[in-house]
């Protein structure tokens, strides 16, 4: 049964590489405001780029996860517990991202710039969401609990490597595109890290209790005081 000393243990790289690109955020959102942060992660647009993160935004939203489980539960049957881990995470994540905004008002960049009457635009305002339900990112929730998923189960480093890569994209892509400041990307990746491991955890704990269920109900004695494993008398 996996605990999380045992995930960690065997995940090292991806836990290290996570544990360090958070201190990197937390270090940056210490340096810089929120404000002054955005604008500095914004500082360079160009078209090309708006549409490569529209595009790569999109692999953080649920649909994308539910997609990918159906394309391995259909073309890749053996794996198919990598496909239940995939939704299960982007459920649990989703819950977490969910609670959070429904318990902290944080406004949008475009409502919190507009509210604080800071003379700042940018082109993505015009397709940016508003409202205060900023914090956490739940892309990046989602994108995260992804990665973890993804490394945990093939633990590969390329597979590591690539999933955070992945995550990174995604992250950036909705401060890019106006939707976050960082401080919610970096609850998204927190929330997304433990989501996706708490999923592995669940998954092999009620696997195991499903099991041991199975077996005790097919080896019960009969009220004769007989074992019939395959749960039928016999052939008489």
């Amino acid at each position: 049964m996996n605990t999380v000393f045992n995930i960690v243990y065997k995940n090292s790289l991806f836990y290290k590489n996570g544990l360090l690109l958070m201190g990197i955020i937390g270090f940056f959102l210490c340096c810089f405001s929120k404000s002054e942060g955005f604008v500095f992660l914004n500082s360079f647009h160009t078209k090309t780029l708006t549409v490569f993160f529209q595009n790569i935004t999109f692999l953080g939203d649920g649909v994308f996860t539910v997609f990918v489980g159906v394309i391995i539960l259909v073309f890749f049957k053996k794996h198919r517990k990598l496909a239940f881990l995939l939704v299960l995470a982007y459920l649990v994540s989703g819950v977490f991202a969910q609670i959070f905004k429904s318990l902290i008002s944080s406004p949008r960049p475009s409502v919190y710039f507009e509210m604080h009457h800071y003379k700042y635009y940018l082109d993505t305002f015009i397709n940016s969401r508003v409202g205060f339900r900023s914090f956490p990112s739940g892309h990046s929730a989602s994108a995260f609990a992804m990665a973890t998923i993804f490394s945990i189960y093939v633990n590969r480093k390329y597979v590591c490597i690539f999933s955070l890569v992945f995550g990174v994209l995604v992250g950036y892509s909705r401060i890019y595109l106006a939707h976050h400041f960082l401080i919610d990307v970096f609850g998204g990746v927190f929330i997304g890290i433990v989501s996706g491991s708490l999923s592995v955890i669940w998954y092999d704990a009620v696997r195991i209790k499903i099991i041991k269920i199975v077996k005790k109900n097919s080896f019960e004695p009969n009220s004769w005081g007989n074992t019939f494993p395959n749960s039928s008398l016999s052939n008489r």
